[in-house]
């Protein structure tokens, strides 16, 4: 299988350094717009600025430009996409109008996120009316080259994209604050920082082996007038929840807007 990557931007390298390893990936072409700039080596990639002869020259088209430079990356695209599959890593465009724009592809909308830098990624995909089944199983080898998936209806992918695309972002975010809480009560930067991502990584891990409800992990670990009540009063006293859920419920409109702005000026 050969895979064009178009725009070799952080996720599209990360998606791209994953498939390289694939005994199954013959050869992955990934274009962006300064060659330079790109980390990728190897005998199994070429980076190039031309996305059509990338395109000519692949069986899958993976699209992880930016929604603004979409519409002229599809048009200049469009006379050589014709029967092959495409895997859209785009926030917010619809499989609808990637279909339009895109005549006679088999379209899928996938988000993954910056995880898939280490093959640690959850990436959602909804398949458009023309996927076939043989399609579906490559887009499930191809995402599980750099984490999992799961298939869910479209209409759920735009606060997707809000929740574990943007996730990282929010989850640095704590990390950096929970170093910094380390900081001030004593604990060094680099062991405050092993001790926090660790904690994080260990818990997410605990739950999801375990199957436990989060509150059940909270209850395990909160006993009376401990030091973990303590803590969760004073986060609940900053609204850390609706903090959180304003988050994503911010990122999900903003998700709807791009889409919105994008088939309005088609």
């Amino acid at each position: 299988m050969r895979v064009a990557v178009l725009g070799g931007g952080k996720i599209g390298e990360a998606v791209a350094s994953r498939l390289v390893l694939s005994k199954s990936i013959e050869f992955v072409t990934v274009t962006r717009r300064n060659v330079r700039k790109s980390g990728l080596k190897g005998k199994k990639v070429k980076v190039t600025v031309n996305n059509l002869a990338a395109v000519a020259a692949s069986d899958v088209i993976i699209i992880s430009v930016k929604p603004g430079d979409a519409r002229t990356l599809l048009r200049l695209i469009r006379q050589k996409t014709e029967g092959k599959l495409v895997i859209s890593l785009m926030a917010a465009i619809t499989v609808k109008s990637l279909e339009e724009a895109l005549p006679g592809t088999r379209v899928v909308r996938a988000m993954p996120n910056i995880a898939a830098l280490v093959g640690e990624a959850v990436t959602a995909y909804s398949p458009g009316a023309n996927v076939t089944e043989d399609d579906i199983r490559n887009i499930e080898f191809i995402i599980s080259t750099f984490g999992e998936s799961i298939r869910v209806p479209e209409s759920m992918m735009d606060a997707i994209t809000a929740l574990s695309g943007s996730g990282p972002a929010y989850i640095a975010l704590l990390i950096e604050a929970m170093v910094s809480a380390g900081l001030k009560v004593g604990i060094p930067r680099e062991t405050a920082f092993q001790l926090a991502t660790k904690t994080l990584t260990g818990t997410a891990g605990l739950l999801r082996e375990r199957m436990m409800h989060p509150a059940e992990l909270r209850d395990t670990v909160t006993t009376p007038a401990g030091t973990t009540i303590a803590g969760i009063y004073e986060l609940e006293k900053g609204s850390v929840r609706t903090s959180i859920m304003n988050a994503v419920e911010a990122a999900t409109l903003a998700a709807r807007k791009i889409s919105s702005d994008f088939e309005g000026r088609v």
